[in-house]
């Protein structure tokens, strides 16, 4: 299992770099179209939801943190897949048609 946010974490890391560098490593590889989103907020936001995904999945995923420490961690990356979801469902970050 911590193999399993070990490579969670490195895809959130990975994705994490490719926001920041202004790019996009997997975010629309689905049915989502990029024309329908302002690139600009999306990337904004999604690229500290994507870190703290990163540093979640790390923390729990290296087994050397406390229980309490560990719950905590899985809790805010648990809160992180809500902000992910308002992203992508708000207007806010639609483009105006």
């Amino acid at each position: 299992m911590d193999a399993l946010y070990l490579l969670m974490g490195g895809i959130c890391l990975a994705e994490a770099a490719a926001l920041f560098a202004g790019r996009d490593f997997f975010m629309f590889t689905g049915n989502v179209k990029k024309e329908d989103f302002d690139l600009g907020k999306v990337y904004s936001v999604e690229r500290w939801i994507f870190a703290a995904d990163a540093a979640c999945c790390l923390g729990v995923g290296s087994s050397r943190l406390p229980a309490e420490l560990e719950w905590a961690l899985l809790a805010l990356f648990g809160a992180t897949l809500f902000v992910h979801g308002y992203v992508f469902k708000s207007k806010k970050f639609r483009r105006e048609k």
